[in-house]
């Protein structure tokens, strides 16, 4: 089964584990959507009356694996945490890590561990959806609201990495000047990912090649929603805005990225005297 090699949970009278796996890249993002961070439900196991209820949280630099055991009344609740990178694709758990607690001697352990790895994500329809490497299947983790819900299979391709494949391809037109072309591939990409804010941001430089501004401000304005710290998308929007002749909202886009620490937004706003 894809959920136990993907979260390993082993549930035998008074012990619980949850591994953290990995696998290789969805997409080729370098920013994180902020809907990430947060808590999100795994599993819920029953046996011979006891409850084990399994959540992975995620932070900026970590990530944390929780269980609560819970027996006749009796409660305990253990955490792993590892340090991680979090990438718009990836979750690299950089140290394995666990813990153990045990409300009694024998009668009621309850464990946790994350293991060294990546594990591949996308969040869609406002669901966490992991992958491993190579393998056309997913699992999609929820957010309970009060109620738990554990994650359960999903399948979004027979190729999880198609859409990644799809923007290199077009990365690589545009690089010859191939804009049609270009365009067409991150076109493809978007259907089958429409959160691809690198999608959006490389079809938004080949609008703007080709002199049609207007495409690529509404492709920025895409890609920052995906991504609202994307310097690049703050300034390839304000460079559309300029030619656009909406010189306000260019130089506020351009002093957005030059605070992202963007040379060539910077190098601008400082010839024109602007300050940012």
């Amino acid at each position: 089964m894809f959920l136990r090699r993907i979260l390993l949970a082993t549930f035998i009278v008074a012990a619980t584990v949850i591994t953290l796996a990995g696998g290789s890249s969805w997409a080729d993002e370098s920013g994180v959507n902020p809907e990430l961070y947060g808590t999100w439900d795994v599993m819920e196991l029953k046996n011979v009356g006891m409850t084990g209820q399994f959540t992975l949280t995620i932070k900026e630099n970590q990530v944390m694996n929780s269980c609560t055991c819970s027996f006749q009344g009796y409660k305990v609740s253990v955490q792993a945490v590892s340090p991680a990178v979090i990438t718009a694709n990836e979750i690299r758990v950089l140290e394995a890590s666990s813990d153990m607690k045990e409300y009694s001697p024998g009668f009621l352990q309850c464990s946790a561990s994350v293991k060294k790895g990546t594990m591949q994500y996308q969040l869609i329809d406002g669901k966490l959806v992991l992958a491993e490497s190579g393998k056309g299947e997913a699992m999609a983790l929820s957010r309970s609201g009060g109620k738990f819900i554990s994650a359960v299979p999903y399948k979004k391709s027979k190729d999880p990495k198609l859409d990644l494949a799809y923007t290199k391809r077009g990365t690589a037109y545009l690089k010859k000047g191939r804009y049609d072309e270009a365009i067409g591939e991150y076109n493809k990409a978007l259907k089958i990912n429409p959160r691809s804010a690198v999608a959006y941001y490389n079809r938004s430089v080949a609008y703007t090649s080709k002199g049609q501004y207007d495409k690529a401000v509404t492709d920025c304005s895409s890609a920052l929603q995906l991504n609202p710290s994307d310097a690049n998308s703050y300034y390839s929007r304000g460079v559309s805005y300029w030619h656009l002749g909406s010189k306000n909202q260019a130089i506020k886009d351009l002093q957005s990225a030059a605070k992202l620490k963007h040379k060539g937004a910077q190098d601008f706003l400082a010839s024109m005297g602007i300050k940012w």
